[in-house]
């Protein structure tokens, strides 16, 4: 197997352990997490303050944006995804008898999309298009890109193409622009923190499932009676300054927990965060969005939202049948997603950006796959994204020296714009060296 797919496996199974939420003891005291809710950089929060502080925050801005990020992990294909049907012949040669047929044309643009992609509400994302709610990103990469997945994985959840270890880009921006006393500004729907919301100061927390702390199979007077000890453990407080976070951190994950016992789900009773569109079923992003929305409709002070895909847009083999499942899938829960926001009266509020870490290369292999490339693609969507093709869709005749698709956009230059356009921020703050990307309309 070539070294490639062998890195490919060890994403498979990190991505599996995180996806369970898999955290040792250690981790358990460190973090102070309980299954469904974890908080972060926490250790400085005033507790009797925390949840004042996210209800008058959205008391004082009740119109402020909110940025939601999507993460399509494995390396999204361009070329099957948004298909190049004004460049067909180099594209039929490319991919080796499994060119994707039955694309369908997008007006005025030469381009077409995946088939998978009118799943879902109202023609789930090709509808979304055709009612200008969606610009696509062709081509979104960086210079000389590093085809790890892990490396470019980090690359885009810093905004920096470094191997420093720093912060997320969005975590940097709630370090410059949030509050040092709401956890809740910034969320991820997920079984663990988004490392793009990592921050130095600013708290931010995770919430997945029933947002309650949870023990695996304990419940009942044993649930109550392991929370209670778990309870004593944080009660200590200890005077070195790691295990004086830690236990401020747990002590803070109750606090959380019963902040949000409200907006829990429980046996035979309505769930308050229920959406008023219906999901697709065995959906689990859509699920994940439907959490993330629910909990944006409420008085939280929420800012940043981050939700993983659980498709598997790795697709070194078998491509055809494994990406019309996976665009199907997320096509379906986007597209109940923004009906959501829509029916609660946020879309207004709400800009989705939509990404992965790489492209795939033009040329299929013989496993009817395509392996890691350059030139991938990320879109906007909601009511005041820019509608349309926002950037040059690469060639097919033009390839670079490793014959990957040529980088039309800098993703840097689409986070400066995200900063600059929709949270109303300078990008010199978090992006280094923002102004010389410059920047693309994705807002209007």
């Amino acid at each position: 197997m070539p070294r490639a797919h062998q890195a490919c496996q060890d994403f498979h199974h990190a991505s599996e352990a995180a996806r369970r939420g898999a955290l040792t003891r250690r981790q358990l005291i460190r973090q102070g997490v309980g299954g469904g809710l974890a908080i972060y950089a926490a250790s400085a929060l005033p507790l009797p303050q925390a949840f004042e502080a996210a209800a008058a925050e959205a008391a004082a801005a009740p119109d402020a944006p909110i940025l939601v990020s999507v993460f399509l992990p494995g390396g999204a294909d361009l070329l099957d995804t948004l298909v190049p049907l004004q460049q067909w012949g180099p594209y039929n040669d490319a991919r080796q008898g499994m060119a994707l047929a039955g694309a369908q044309p997008l007006g005025g643009t030469g381009l077409g999309l995946h088939p998978s992609l009118s799943m879902g509400p109202a023609g789930g994302l090709r509808g979304l298009y055709e009612r200008g709610l969606i610009g696509f990103l062709p081509g979104i990469d960086y210079a000389n890109p590093n085809l790890s997945h892990f490396a470019s994985r980090g690359f885009w959840e810093t905004g920096m193409v470094s191997q420093q270890a720093v912060s997320g880009w969005l975590g940097r921006w709630l370090d410059h622009h949030g509050s040092r006393d709401n956890p809740l500004q910034g969320v991820s729907s997920d079984h663990g923190l988004s490392p793009t919301l990592r921050s130095a100061h600013a708290p931010v927390s995770s919430v997945s499932g029933s947002a309650e702390l949870w023990m695996r199979d304990v419940w009942g007077e044993w649930w109550e009676a392991a929370l209670d000890g778990y309870w004593q453990l944080a009660r200590p407080a200890p005077r070195r300054p790691g295990p004086s976070a830690a236990m401020e951190a747990a002590r803070l994950a109750h606090v959380v927990a019963a902040k949000l016992r409200p907006y829990r789900k429980e046996d035979d009773k309505p769930d308050p965060l229920a959406s008023p569109v219906a999901y697709p079923a065995d959906n689990e992003l859509g699920e994940r969005l439907q959490r993330l929305a629910g909990l944006l409709a409420q008085p939280l002070g929420i800012r940043i939202g981050t939700v993983e895909s659980d498709g598997d847009f790795d697709t070194h083999g078998d491509q055809p049948a494994t990406l019309a499942r996976d665009l199907g899938a997320l096509s379906e829960a986007l597209a109940a997603f923004q009906a959501d926001l829509d029916a609660r009266g946020l879309a207004q509020r709400v800009l989705t950006f939509v990404w992965s870490e790489f492209g795939r290369r033009p040329e299929g292999n013989r496993s009817q796959g395509s392996d890691h490339g350059a030139g991938g693609i990320a879109w906007v969507q909601g009511p005041r994204a820019a509608p349309g093709i926002l950037t040059e869709y690469p060639s097919l005749t033009a390839l670079d020296d490793h014959d990957n698709l040529r980088v039309t956009v800098d993703f840097r230059r689409v986070y400066a714009s995200l900063l600059a356009q929709w949270l109303g921020t300078d990008p010199a703050q978090v992006i280094p060296g923002a102004a010389a990307f410059g920047q693309v309309a994705l807002v209007r």
